[in-house]
């Protein structure tokens, strides 16, 4: 079973811990500055930062953004020494239940390599499909390149550019610094 624990303070003692796995866990290019992550978890009631846990145990972590009519998963990672038992799976199976309704995320083209494509493969595995090719990936920080990702979903949506517009402005054109 998996529960979600979300931080809302920067005081919080589990911290530390998922901010070292978000540095671990994504490429420079695809993660925020860790000051501007911290600002976010008190004054964007939209992004959820939460722990993974399984059975007790820190798993990993999970960043999604609740938009009202769709959420935008962010980033997922799982503790190395807690992969390959099917947390992601559970997670998937966990969100699906708790987050009704229109869910969006951002992959590599299976042409970027195998794992691209074995991320692909998961998150189909687990009801997600291709939704959009074209999409151009804002960089999290000014002055760096912006990636080419593929848009899944887990159901067909209308108003799909919009929602990718939503996601533009309020998860990625957030100032760096105050």
């Amino acid at each position: 079973m998996i529960e979600l624990k979300r931080i809302i303070n920067n005081t919080d003692p589990q911290l530390q811990e998922l901010i070292d796995l978000y540095i671990e866990s994504f490429p420079e290019d695809e993660r925020r500055e860790i000051e501007q992550l911290r600002r976010l978890i008190e004054s964007s009631p939209e992004m959820h930062l939460c722990s993974i846990v399984s059975e007790g145990e820190t798993a990993g972590l999970f960043i999604y953004w609740n938009f009202g009519n769709f959420f935008y998963l962010e980033h997922l990672a799982v503790h190395p020494s807690m992969r390959n038992r099917k947390i992601g799976q559970l997670l998937l199976e966990h969100v699906d239940k708790t987050l009704p309704g229109v869910r969006l995320l951002e992959v590599e083209p299976k042409e970027d390599g195998e794992m691209a494509a074995r991320r692909i493969g998961f998150y189909e595995r687990n009801g997600y499909h291709i939704l959009y090719k074209d999409y151009i990936q804002p960089s999290y920080k000014d002055g760096k390149d912006t990636l080419s990702l593929w848009i899944m979903g887990n159901q067909s949506t209308d108003h799909l550019e919009e929602k990718i517009q939503i996601i533009k402005e309020k998860a990625y054109y957030q100032p760096c610094a105050e």
